[in-house]
């Protein structure tokens, strides 16, 4: 027997157990009105939600919902104790009494996944747990029952500080205003889940669950409207009875909605394939799209290098064999004139050599194959036409490649610093964290950079994601830009 399935047969039989002191606190309460219909009604819905919930929470372990009934099962119990004529455990009750509502809207937000999805779901879940938990205990410090013509019989309250009968009131009514609107938002959550399912299987599976949800907060919003208690003449003893009733038959509601939507899991997976045949379809065509990227880039690089090397160095060692013919035909007849061509010879010499670094330098810089990436941002850096400073607490070599992506990231990163951003600063920031290296380039310009506006950044995008990684780019208008890469380094 697994650790989990004991788990849930202990506090299935600690509910078990508890119910039954429970329910006769109930059934000889002096304050307490339809005593023995209520403590029946209590044993059925906390027995209810218990073994329906311990079933779902033993079947589908990663669905909150089962959890969610097993703790509203326990809060019932807790609330329950409002009954009892011992003041500890009277106002413990009193505390508690709006609780089991707030796990029941939760519950009902949450369902069938168990999981709040909306921002503002779990918003109005919030609130409802700030109305049930965090409200209850102000209005308790100003109620005193010996003076409350509605409970001249309940036990003193241990939480009294003073008696303000009309702050009361009016903490009440901001307490019940605020239920109201929450219940209407789940009211309104539901209305919408049964309006935008178009799935037969779907609308099935949530069917029980929407009408007993529906029904049972129906009724008892005209209990919350009374501070969520049967204190107020004979007509809320006989709604908060029937309430309990039907609330009793909302877990097998739970529960069939559950057994539903299992039995049409293969067309849920099946629309999920067609989802998913979509997105790896999404991404074979962006993979496509950034091969043809860079098999042009490579291209276009090649025919640069091509230029670069007939423009300069070429055109510079063509020149310098010149010269050296020249230095020949002179040697004899003019040693001073022959002396003059070998130092202009030499003058091509160095700069050819120069141009040919500088050429090696943009095709793979030599720092960065000798000493790593952040001595090579470094050099990068005090070439750079604007005042760069470099943060780094990456000083480990990488695989070649991650060094080489990351190092052009950060070169075309201060290009455009350079040339459109119009900063005054920048900063590089490296960083190794949990098998990813993160370079970041920052500036102070304009903001205005954008990944798919030009061919630079677009090209590093690709050849960034080559190796698995990620390149963001954040234009803040006024504000400046950052570009960052996130690269595998294992």
């Amino acid at each position: 027997m697994s650790s989990l399935r004991r788990a849930l047969l202990g506090l299935g039989a600690a509910g078990m157990a508890l119910a039954i002191p429970v329910a006769a606190v109930i059934a000889t309460s002096d304050h307490t009105n339809l005593e023995g219909l209520v403590a029946v009604a209590t044993l059925l819905v906390t027995w209810s939600f218990l073994g329906t919930g311990l079933y779902l929470w033993d079947r589908r372990p990663d669905n909150l919902t089962g959890p969610l009934m097993v703790a509203l099962a326990f809060s019932w119990l807790l609330a329950g104790l409002s009954a009892s004529n011992v003041a500890g455990l009277y106002i413990s009750g009193k505390l508690s009494s709006a609780l089991p509502f707030a796990i029941l809207a939760h519950l009902l937000f949450a369902f069938p996944s168990g999981r709040v999805e909306g921002e503002w779901d779990r918003r109005w879940v919030g609130l409802g747990y700030f109305i049930s938990v965090v409200l209850p205990p102000f209005g308790f410090a100003l109620f005193d029952p010996a003076i409350d013509d509605d409970c001249q019989e309940c036990p003193e309250n241990p939480l009294l500080i003073h008696h303000d009968a009309d702050l009361l009131d009016a903490l009440i009514v901001f307490q019940s205003t605020l239920a109201v609107i929450a219940l209407g938002a789940l009211l309104w959550h539901l209305f919408n889940q049964l309006r935008q399912s178009s799935d037969p299987g779907e609308r099935a599976a949530n069917a029980p669950v929407w009408w007993a949800g529906g029904v049972t907060l129906l009724l008892v919003v005209l209990l919350l409207a009374t501070n969520f208690g049967p204190e107020q003449g004979d007509f809320d003893d006989y709604v908060f009875a029937a309430a309990l009733l039907v609330l009793a038959t909302l877990p097998y509601a739970f529960w069939l909605g559950a057994l539903r939507s299992r039995l049409w899991q293969a067309g849920v997976v099946a629309g999920e394939n067609v989802r998913l045949d979509a997105e790896l379809q999404r991404r074979l065509d962006e993979l496509r799209e950034s091969r043809a990227r860079i098999v042009e880039a490579g291209y276009a690089e090649r025919k640069r290098v091509e230029r670069d090397l007939h423009d300069g160095a070429q055109q510079r060692l063509v020149a310098l064999a010149l010269e050296l013919q020249l230095v020949r035909a002179k040697l004899e007849t003019d040693p001073e004139a022959a002396a003059e061509l070998l130092e202009g010879a030499a003058d091509e010499l160095s700069g050819a050599t120069e141009e040919l670094r500088e050429l090696a330098r943009g095709l793979h810089p030599p720092l960065l194959a000798d000493r790593g990436l952040v001595p090579a941002l470094e050099a990068l850096a005090t070439r750079a036409p604007v005042p760069v400073v470099v943060h780094a607490d990456a000083a480990e070599r990488v695989p070649e490649a991650v060094e080489a992506a990351a190092y052009f990231v950060v070169s075309e990163a201060l290009t455009n610093v350079a040339r459109h951003a119009e900063a005054e600063r920048a900063v590089v920031r490296v960083a190794r964290r949990e098998g990813l290296l993160q370079v970041e380039v920052e500036d102070d310009g304009n903001g205005e950079a954008d990944v798919g506006a030009g061919s630079g950044l677009r090209g590093l995008a690709d050849r960034v994601s080559a190796l698995d990684g990620s390149l963001e780019v954040e234009g803040r208008p006024g504000r400046g830009t950052t570009v960052r890469a996130t690269l595998p380094a294992p």
